[in-house]
């Protein structure tokens, strides 16, 4: 598979190409130029292969398609679609659309998880100082005396002997115990289901990411019917665009529902647990009044603003749990160090 178009990369093509387009030129003209003004050598390499492929008299998307380049499934979908109705411009600028507002979401959620992850960083790093640099420099005093040490004491101290004695296995273990997950979920495709499914069944959190994964299906679903597809056809490209395996499993089903003329929002309230009851009833609205495009938009936006106010929520909650919890851990190991040295005091002045 070639890796040479990341995510920007793909937007950069869908509009440099869509604008290229739209100002009369040709497609090998308009790749050319893209080509010419490229800085990546592989990426070069991939425009040689469309262009090539295209004075052979392959359309773009088959072009994509058969150099295996990474792009987005919905991008050569819109593609494909664009070049069946003559309206390729178009087509490729509602998947940079689609494309920068996934991106953008994607940020928001990077940079509300920064500041934790920043604080969780220097949490730890500040208590393995204290344990591994300054604590052992008080233990040959601590053995010196016949004194009862604190509780906490005694627990950073056998912290301290098992960090010694067992770190090195244990940070070894656990590195080995992540690539065999990560091995066991790529290989094996009941252990990624069940590992999806307990994703997304997270207490507190589920009913978030299930309206963070519906957010694309559903902005999906309203370009694709909005271009001419049918539903069904939305629904196959919503299931293999999915990487929750769970919901990837039910698109295949409620596909073949589709197929045997089964509604949209009745098999939506069949699998109720994976869709919010929103999604349903408005499916069930569209459908009736003949705007499930629309609908699906609607249902879109509503997501989108329902994720934008969690993240909000979570960065006004989790700071301050943050400050408090690296108070309490770096407070007790510092406590740890103090305490003994108070009790050697009183024991020296008696």
């Amino acid at each position: 598979m070639n890796k040479s178009f990341s995510p920007s990369d793909q937007l950069y093509f869908a509009q440099k190409l869509s604008l290229l387009l739209q100002s009369g030129i040709s497609m090998v003209e308009a790749l050319t130029m893209m080509r010419s003004i490229e800085i990546s050598t592989k990426r070069k390499k991939t425009y040689d292969i469309l262009i090539k492929s295209i004075q052979q008299g392959v359309s773009l998307s088959k072009s994509i398609r058969s150099s295996r380049i990474s792009f987005n499934s919905l991008l050569v979908t819109l593609i494909q679609n664009g070049e069946s109705s003559g309206h390729l411009s178009e087509a490729l600028q509602q998947a940079y659309a689609y494309l920068e507002k996934r991106n953008e979401m994607k940020k928001k959620l990077v940079t509300s998880l920064m500041y934790p992850f920043f604080i969780v960083i220097a949490t730890i790093a500040m208590t393995l100082f204290l344990v591994l640099y300054i604590f052992p420099k008080i233990i040959p005093m601590l053995k010196s005396l016949d004194i009862q040490l604190p509780l906490i004491t005694r627990i950073v101290q056998g912290i301290y002997y098992f960090s010694v004695s067992y770190g090195l296995w244990t940070a070894l273990g656990c590195v080995l115990l992540v690539i065999v997950c990560q091995i066991l979920i790529r290989k094996s495709s009941c252990v990624k289901y069940k590992l999806h499914s307990m994703v997304i069944s997270l207490p507190f959190l589920h009913s978030y990411i299930k309206v963070y994964l519906l957010s694309s299906v559903c902005s999906m679903g309203e370009m694709l019917l909005s271009s001419g597809k049918g539903l069904p056809d939305m629904l196959f490209f919503s299931g293999e665009s999915m990487k929750n395996a769970a919901y990837k499993k039910v698109f295949k089903e409620i596909h073949q529902e589709s197929i045997q003329g089964v509604s949209f929002s009745i098999s939506l309230k069949k699998y109720g647990r994976l869709f919010p009851p929103l999604l349903a009833d408005m499916s069930a609205l569209g459908e009736k009044t003949g705007n499930l495009a629309m609908m699906l938009g609607h249902c879109s936006r509503i997501f989108e603003q329902d994720i934008d106010n969690a993240l909000k929520r979570f960065s006004s909650l989790i700071e301050p749990m943050l400050m408090v919890l690296m108070g309490l851990v770096v407070g007790s190991v510092a406590l740890s160090i103090i305490l003994p040295v108070y009790e050697i005091t009183n024991h020296l002045t008696k």
